[in-house]
């Protein structure tokens, strides 16, 4: 069941995949150096933005640390590379980064409500988009929701409790999401058209991408 949601939630991240061949190792550049804190200040900083009022949503500890989870295995998946080198470990509760544990426990189960730092964003505008990408396809649910749909993957069943998760696995899990059959997708709504190209528009008002390198016009 699980499974089969992500494949319709991401739509969006196949698209990006296939139709800009991102698929391939990101080039390496030694000033680029991106931790789990990016990633973390990123992921507040969108869910301000996604906002009417400026105020942080109400992501908890928990739903933070599914999220960078996320960001992981798809940047494994997607780029060959992780998004950021401190590992992530197989908790009671799911996957945690402990780095991050540490420097957020202090919140308990009460929402963030400020970036960890505000000056540090190391991330270049594929990762960036990515981190969105995520986001919008996982920031819908809670963090027990999020919890329990990582119970279900095979990078959280298949590692010993508190043991780091492998890259390698997760870069196999993850894959098995990309790789779908187009045939397996059911067809996406009217609404669900209309987010994601609002989406792929900001993009690219913001030079993230370029949507005439598209296969096919936008709405069809």
């Amino acid at each position: 069941m699980e499974k089969a949601m992500s494949k319709i939630r991401l739509v969006f991240v196949v698209l990006i995949c296939y139709i800009y061949n991102w698929r391939k190792p990101m080039e390496n550049n030694n000033s680029h150096v991106a931790d789990v804190f990016d990633v973390a200040n990123y992921i507040l900083e969108i869910s301000r933005e996604e906002t009417e009022d400026g105020e942080y949503e109400l992501i908890s500890h928990m739903k933070l640390q599914k999220l960078i989870y996320f960001c992981q295995g798809y940047s494994l998946a997607l780029f060959d590379k992780p998004l950021f080198p401190e590992p992530i470990e197989a908790w009671t509760h799911g996957p945690v980064c402990p780095d991050l544990y540490h420097r957020l426990k202090g919140y308990g189960a009460s929402p963030i409500t400020s970036v960890i730092d505000p000056k540090k964003i190391a991330l270049d505008n594929k990762e960036k988009l990515l981190i969105k990408m995520v986001y919008n396809n996982y920031g819908q649910y809670s963090a027990l929701g999020l919890r329990n749909i990582t119970h279900e993957q095979d990078p959280w069943k298949h590692t010993p409790n508190s043991t780091t998760i492998k890259h390698e696995t997760m870069t196999i899990y993850f894959d098995s999401l990309i790789n779908v059959n187009p045939s397996d997708i059911p067809p996406a709504t009217e609404e669900d058209k209309n987010h994601w190209t609002k989406i792929l528009e900001e993009a690219e008002a913001n030079g993230e991408i370029d949507l005439s390198r598209f296969c096919v016009p936008m709405g069809t």
